[in-house]
């Protein structure tokens, strides 16, 4: 079989290469240039050339960088200014990456696309299902969920890393010899070098710092903030209030350029509300719940429908609930997790 390898250099991918052609296999890797600017784990040409030499596999460069501005980058800094925190790499995943890998399967008349992503393809009715992969603390179905409204993808996608864990990968990776043990892990958000995220909007959207104030959430002013960009809801870096209350920020007010925040307390929610609902399923049975990438599955009690918004409550209070981030319904179905609705927090 003729399969196209996502292939950013890292182990995970750099793995599901060496295996598939292990198999005997017919392989290509391919690599998304998203930036013109030097960034952590998605256009490092001389460390891709390496390891594709090392593994003796041709290597595709195709240049991604006007698609992943539009879709991307633009997009992660105007959601910061309007106080979300957005999830840059799920629209990445959706509009950009598995995109133009398909479109480029297509084209190149290749069997499959393959990646390193730890998620699991199950068959149900003879139609196939995003799922849950067996490594829960690598466990990636909510972040390439929304691959799910590209038409077909899952007939022309692998995970070859659904069954496997990431201590299994390490091992074997040494004892082959294509992997250190310095680099094991891909990095944060790519195309922000050194994380400092404020910089990095402030440079792209050509803007200037406005400060203004903070308050709690009885309207009492406690101090005034460096720029809204700085602060993520539910964190509490860079607030600087003199108080002996820990204060976490609750409420971002991008038109009023002003930041409301409260005690621990009220970081805990039974009730989240969401919007951008893109896929439709039965949702009967056992429901679950991520809200962020690193969160726990959690269990749902109920969902309301409440005008155009959607209302979910879990059975036990969340920690942390985050406008921009987005929740991802599973339905639990013998042994596996399969993801049947999502949205948006608002």
């Amino acid at each position: 079989m003729k399969y196209l390898v996502w292939f950013s250099w890292w182990i995970d991918s750099t793995f599901v290469a060496w295996y598939l052609k292990k198999q005997w296999h017919q392989v290509l890797l391919v690599n998304l240039k998203n930036t013109i600017e030097p960034n952590k784990c998605c256009s490092l040409p001389l460390d891709l050339i390496k390891k594709a030499e090392i593994l003796d596999i041709p290597l595709k460069i195709v240049d991604a960088t006007k698609e992943f501005k539009k879709f991307v980058i633009d997009e992660f800094a105007s959601s910061y200014l309007k106080g979300k925190t957005p999830n840059p790499c799920i629209n990445c995943n959706e509009l950009v990456r598995f995109q133009i890998l398909n479109n480029l399967r297509q084209e190149l008349w290749y069997d499959k696309i393959a990646t390193g992503h730890y998620a699991k393809l199950v068959d149900i009715d003879d139609k196939k299902h995003l799922a849950v992969a067996k490594d829960q603390k690598k466990e990636q179905s909510y972040m390439i969920y929304r691959i799910l409204s590209i038409p077909n993808i899952l007939d022309n996608i692998e995970f070859p890393l659904a069954d496997i864990e990431k201590e299994e990968i390490k091992k074997i990776a040494e004892r082959e010899w294509f992997f250190s043990s310095s680099e094991w892990e891909s990095q944060n958000i790519c195309f922000i070098p050194d994380d400092d995220y404020p910089r990095y909007i402030r440079q792209h959207k050509h803007i200037t710092i406005p400060t203004g104030p903070i308050y709690d959430m009885d309207w009492n002013y406690l101090a005034d903030h460096k720029w809204i960009i700085y602060y993520t809801i539910w964190q509490r870096q860079w607030l600087n209030i003199a108080s002996n209350q820990k204060y976490y920020v609750v409420s971002i007010d991008y038109s009023k350029n002003a930041i409301y925040v409260w005690d621990e307390e009220n970081l805990m929610r039974e009730e989240l509300l969401a919007t951008d609902m893109i896929l439709k399923s039965s949702l009967d049975g056992e429901l679950f719940a991520k809200i962020r990438f690193k969160a726990p599955m959690q269990a749902i009690k109920k969902i309301e429908e409440k005008g155009d918004l959607s209302s979910i409550i879990f059975e036990a209070p969340q920690r942390a609930v985050t406008p921009g981030q987005h929740i991802v319904i599973y339905k639990k179905l013998d042994t596996n997790y399969i993801v049947v609705w999502w949205w948006e927090i608002i």
